[in-house]
This record gives structure tokens, C-alpha cells and sequence, in this order.
């Protein structure tokens, strides 16, 4: 895969689906967000981008590690999930979950309790290994922290550059990210992470395995970008994609209040399901 900076032509022709900003030209996925970048993605295998106005690096680097990616991803026909994904004794363990659920949080966390990082945000999944173990591969990235969370870690001295300019969320170096990445992880057990609201005081988290039929109805939600999938034409293959994951790998359900109270016994309770699973 190749990213660029560059000019973008107008494309003459017509577009197969337009949606909010964005819209599909055959084998080309564009975007454009006002006043910021605009992008194209190209087959799967090239994504260019175009600054808007005076825009940093830093500014536009989010778009394209977001939709950008996750269009590459879905025109490679892979499983693409909103989660951040640690390895814990060689084995994947993916933590599903929308934006401000404490993915990434939470993955540093375990890192700090022993896992490898392996990526943040997007987890870029292969369920047709010659052997049918599902596989997760390091995807080069940091952990992307608020400040809060970095002093409850006392990740300071691991601090880098904010996410975007005017954003108090900064890129950390993970202590202990997987060693090569080229190396795919097996996928051990995904995490769903559910925040539980308006409890007050923040209870305990809790942890629970989920039955087949609960497991995939909830896992479809976590594709990143579905609209972009069902677009490219990718859903009837992620139908096939989750039920070859769940043939394999356990699914469960991690709840817990807002705030970092809890994040150790969190920490725990993942690593004490692993146990459990493997």
C-alpha cells in the first residue's frame, strides 16, 4: 500500500453511490472534508491525499488512518473492526467498541500489565488461513491517548505529538509493541466494551462470555465504516468473515462505568477470560 500527497483530479464519472462527503467511483473511494484534506483511495492498494487550505501533516494524517484505511480494507475484501488490539503470550485479544468507549485506554493498560501492542482504532482481520485460525496484523500505529488517561498511567515520558493540533489526545509510544509487522497474531478472544451510564459511583466492571447468536448480532455492529462496506459490496462476504470468527474465537462482553476508577480490574478481567478461553 502507497500514500501520498498530491494533487486530485475531478473524476468525470459518475459516481456509484454519494454519501455525506464522500462518494464511489468503481474501484475509487473519495472524500473530502471541507477546509481539510481531500482523498482518494485507489484499489485497494493506494490512498492520495490533497491539503485544504493550511492544514498540517498532523491535521490530515487522522482522515487517512480512519476512513482512508478502512476503504482499503474494505476494497481488500478484509474483516475491519472499530477496536484497538493487544497480543497477550502470542495471542490476539481485539477490544471492540465506539468512539469514547476506552478502546485504546484500556489496551494500553494491558500493555501495561504485560501484552504487546499491536494496533489502535482499526483491527484488520483474515478469516481464511490456510488452518481457519482468524489472524490479526500489527498495523504499525501508537497508542492515541487523552491526557487524563496518559497521567493515570504515568505515560509522560512516552508522550508525542497530539492526534490533531487543537486536541488535547497525543500518539504514546507503546513499551511493547509486536516485534515485526509483517507478523500476523492469532486471534484468541474479541471484547466488547459497553459502558455502563449514570452510575454513580463507578462500580466494578464485569465480564461475560456471550452465546453465538448474541455474539454475532452484536460483532456486526463493530465493522468500521459499514456504510463504505455495504457500498463496496463487501457485506454478503462479512456475513461469512464473522461466522468463521465466532467458529473459532470466543466473544465477550466487558461493562464498566465511565472514568478510570476501574481501569486495572478491567485489565484483569480481560486477561483472567483469556485465561479462561484458551
Amino acid at each position: 500500500m502507497s500514500v501520498s500527497i498530491g494533487e486530485i483530479p475531478d473524476d468525470p464519472n459518475t459516481p456509484d453511490y454519494v454519501g455525506t462527503a464522500w462518494r464511489l467511483v468503481g474501484r475509487r473511494f473519495y472524500l473530502e472534508v471541507p477546509g481539510v484534506v481531500r482523498l482518494m483511495v485507489h484499489d485497494g492498494r493506494e490512498i492520495v491525499a490533497q491539503p485544504l487550505s493550511a492544514v498540517t501533516e498532523t491535521d490530515i494524517a487522522p482522515f487517512i488512518l480512519s476512513t482512508g484505511f478502512a476503504a482499503i480494507l474494505h476494497q481488500r475484501r478484509l474483516l475491519a473492526l472499530h477496536a484497538a488490539t493487544v497480543a497477550w503470550k502470542g495471542q490476539a485479544i481485539t477490544l471492540c467498541g465506539p468512539t469514547g468507549a476506552g478502546k485504546s485506554t484500556l489496551s494500553a493498560a494491558l500493555c501495561q500489565a504485560g501484552a504487546d501492542f499491536v494496533g489502535d482504532d482499526i483491527a484488520a482481520i483474515r478469516t481464511d488461513g490456510p488452518d481457519g485460525t482468524p489472524v490479526v496484523w500489527p498495523d504499525g500505529r501508537q497508542h492515541r491517548l487523552w491526557a487524563d488517561a496518559i497521567e493515570h498511567l504515568t505515560l509522560a515520558e512516552r508522550q508525542g505529538a497530539p492526534i490533531r493540533s487543537h486536541m488535547r489526545k497525543f500518539h504514546v509510544a507503546p513499551s511493547s509493541p509486536v516485534e515485526r509487522a509483517g507478523d500476523a497474531c492469532p486471534l484468541a478472544a474479541v471484547i466488547l466494551l459497553r459502558t455502563r451510564e449514570n452510575t454513580l459511583p463507578p462500580g466494578p466492571p464485569g465480564i461475560e462470555r456471550l452465546a453465538l447468536a448474541d455474539a454475532a448480532s452484536l460483532l456486526r455492529r463493530e465493522v468500521y465504516r459499514p456504510s463504505l462496506a455495504r457500498c463496496m459490496g463487501h457485506d454478503p462476504l462479512l456475513f461469512l468473515q464473522i461466522a468463521a470468527l465466532l467458529d473459532r474465537v470466543p466473544v465477550f462482553r466487558l461493562e464498566r462505568t465511565r472514568g478510570l476508577e476501574h481501569l486495572d480490574a478491567s485489565a484483569t478481567l480481560v486477561l483472567d477470560a483469556m485465561t479462561r478461553a484458551g
